[in-house]
């Protein structure tokens, strides 16, 4: 190999993953990281690590000037991008090349050429691979995509030129907000990728997204290693992937194979790599949609039905070596399946979440692979992707995997910030999904209105407040609340030893919550009415472990401070619990209502402010558009009126919770009736 040191440009769970395989491969790493990721887990893993700057992507992970100055200070002879950020950037992988240094990945000219997809579309049809139709011309002007918007027709699909993973696509089903989307779709393609070239295609209404992983040496030899399915999608974000596609006829699988090695022969591409088709499920004929010119975060799924360490090859690729592995030597075996485990409250509209991972633990059974990015004391911040981890199952056929998969699920155990878990399982569980039929349109159908979790519980409630306060028992604090609050302060007359709790969750609050008893058993009410009767409880390592009546449970619990975490059939539920001691000390803060402020639901960046203070505003008209976690949203007005103060300018970063603008209305039944921390 030509390298004994290897630099990796990203974070998170691929830079472990990448961290990892050079420890196998006997060579050496070096991380770099940002002021947000000083204590990351793959600052932690690495060799050597490197501080390149601020938490802004753009001036940390996406400065290819710190990076490569970074492999010079440590020595690194190579330098690998991962997915995402520098991975796809043709001139910073020519940038690595003119300092002297191995870009683990294809050629600058592989990436310029697919990485712009409107002349990847060009190549593929030159090749004879069918495209969808649309415009994939050089006039970026409105006027100019207006036009060419009407040729096509609705409903239309809007997309960034040099992007990817969702980011910089719309969908447009009316002419008159083509000009509306074409904006927002330019910045966030500017804001992912720096380039806000964009392309316009036929929206497809009932497709399948089928891909191919391809490898390919530097001496003309390419190979497939199958094709894997990814049409479990929410907002072109990929949630579910699996290896082999499922129903997908052998003589489209054979088209759709044959078609991405031509392709790929024809680039003369030199790494890993996958060629990405959509699947018209009403008419059969699969359409070349894009190539990535890099690995993909569901690499895994291809790595455990064929057996092939992707990161291996990708690394020997890159040193040189030849592609020993015949076409007839790569064998799909098996069914294997990943989720992505994001930070995320699945049932706000799948609001992302920033915290502390105050407790983690991965499931252990056979089968079943946890990528992951992060430990216990792990931070999530706003300024980077959400994904946390990835589970992977493999077993012999797609049922049983797809049971091996949610069950891994159901024992991962995270707390701090709210995590989707609940919400993967529920999609595995999709009757089209379970019966291998799903389009990308799947969880559009499957929740029409959005995903919910269920219900909460008298039970679960109680079962918050008995661990908080079994927990408390064992602290072994010496606090004088602590040794006489929950039996003193909290002591209601005539009831010996009742520990008296308030107990919230987002904007539920359950009121008062009591446990009486001691020595393991304990009946808890709730208002005055017993909900749970406990003849023997215990509490050990974050296990609560209870009897009612003759049925003996266990449930996974996690306490921080009061937060407390039931992972549950509710969907993992994080609760508030407040004893005497915090009530005397400060009333229940209530949820903030909007009222007539334009709050910041995320903590996130303000991209663009869209009105000036006067302005006279409509309600749902965009006063805000902010990015966070990568994406972009727009906020709007809550009511109409007259905008009469604005708290946020371009390029501040803002909190959740953050009143961002305030709206007078002529109607004092609109006005905000104050905010609690104000």
């Amino acid at each position: 190999m030509k390298f004994s040191k290897v630099l990796i440009a990203n974070r998170g769970e691929i830079a472990v993953r990448l961290i990892r395989a050079c420890a196998r491969l006997g060579l050496r790493s070096v991380a770099v990281y940002s002021d947000a990721d000083v204590d990351a887990l793959h600052v932690q893993l690495a060799d050597e690590a490197v501080n390149i700057g601020p938490p802004e992507a753009r001036a940390s992970y996406l400065d290819g000037d710190k990076i490569i100055d970074a492999a010079r200070l440590t020595g690194a002879e190579a330098i690998h991008p991962g997915y995402g950020f520098l991975a796809e950037n043709a001139g910073f992988a020519s940038r690595c090349v003119e300092a002297g240094l191995v870009f683990v990945g294809p050629s600058p000219d592989a990436i310029a050429t697919m990485g712009d997809k409107i002349e990847a579309k060009r190549i593929a049809i030159g090749a004879g691979v069918e495209c969808v139709p649309g415009y994939h011309g050089d006039d970026q002007s409105d006027e100019g995509l207006l036009r060419e918007a009407e040729k096509i027709g609705m409903p239309l699909l809007i997309k960034a030129s040099a992007g990817g993973g969702g980011r910089g696509m719309r969908r447009v089903d009316e002419l008159n907000t083509v000009v509306e989307n074409l904006s927002l779709a330019r910045q966030e393609a500017q804001a992912a990728f720096g380039d806000p070239k964009l392309l316009l295609e036929r929206y497809v209404e009932s497709p399948r997204h089928i891909e191919v992983q391809i490898m390919a040496d530097q001496h003309g030899n390419v190979r497939h290693l199958f094709e894997r399915d990814c049409s479990v999608q929410r907002n072109y974000q990929k949630i579910i992937e699996e290896a082999p596609a499922p129903s997908l006829p052998s003589e489209l699988r054979q088209q759709i194979l044959e078609s991405a090695v031509k392709l790929a022969v024809t680039i003369g591409y030199d790494s890993v790599g996958t060629i990405e088709f959509i699947v018209d499920a009403a008419t059969g004929h699969a359409f070349f949609l894009e190539m990535n010119t890099r690995l993909q975060v569901e690499h895994p799924v291809t790595e455990m039905i064929t057996g092939i360490d992707l990161v291996e090859w990708q690394l020997r690729i890159a040193g040189g070596d030849v592609l020993s592995l015949a076409q007839d030597d790569i064998v799909c075996k098996g069914w294997a399946m990943e989720a992505r485990v994001a930070a995320e409250n699945s049932a706000e509209n799948y609001r992302a979440q920033t915290g502390t991972i105050t407790s983690y633990a991965e499931p252990s059974m056979e089968g079943l692979r946890i990528d992951s990015g992060v430990q216990q004391g792990s931070r999530v911040t706003p300024y980077y992707d959400s994904l946390l981890a990835k589970v992977i199952a493999m077993s012999v056929d797609r049922e049983t995997t797809i049971q091996k998969l949610d069950a891994g699920l159901s024992r991962f155990r995270i707390a701090g910030v709210g995590v989707n878990t609940r919400y993967l399982r529920d999609v595995l569980h999709l009757d089209d999904f379970q019966a291998g039929r799903h389009l990308t349109s799947c969880l559009r159908e499957g929740f029409p209105d959005g995903w919910s979790s269920s219900p909460i519980t008298n039970t679960d409630v109680a079962v918050a407040a008995l661990a908080y306060h079994l927990e408390r028992e064992g602290s072994g604090s010496q606090s004088p609340w602590s040794t006489l609050g929950g039996w003193r302060v909290g002591e209601r007359s005539g009831r010996r030893g009742a520990a008296v709790y308030y107990i919230r969750t987002g904007d539920q609050t359950f009121g008062e919550t009591t446990v009486i008893g001691r020595g393991g058993t304990f009946t808890i009410e709730r208002d005055g009415k017993a909900v749970l009767q406990v003849r023997e409880a215990t509490w050990r390592a974050g296990r609560l472990t209870y009897t009612e009546q003759t049925l003996r449970q266990s449930i996974d619990v996690s306490v921080d401070g009061v937060h407390v975490t039931c992972h549950c059939a509710a969907g993992d539920p994080v609760f508030d619990v407040l004893s005497s001691k915090n009530v005397s000390l400060g009333e229940i803060v209530k949820p903030v209502a909007t009222g007539n402020s334009v709050i910041a639901p995320t903590p996130g960046l303000i991209a663009e402010v869209m009105v000036s203070n006067g302005d006279t505003v409509e309600i749902g008209q965009p006063v805000f558009v902010m990015e966070a976690m990568k994406l972009f949203q727009q906020l709007c007005a809550p009511i109409g009126g007259v905008v009469e103060a604005i708290n946020a300018q371009p390029g501040d970063t803002v909190n959740g919770g953050d009143r961002l603008a305030v709206i007078a209305s002529a109607d004092p039944q609109d006005e905000d009736q104050g905010f609690p921390n104000d």
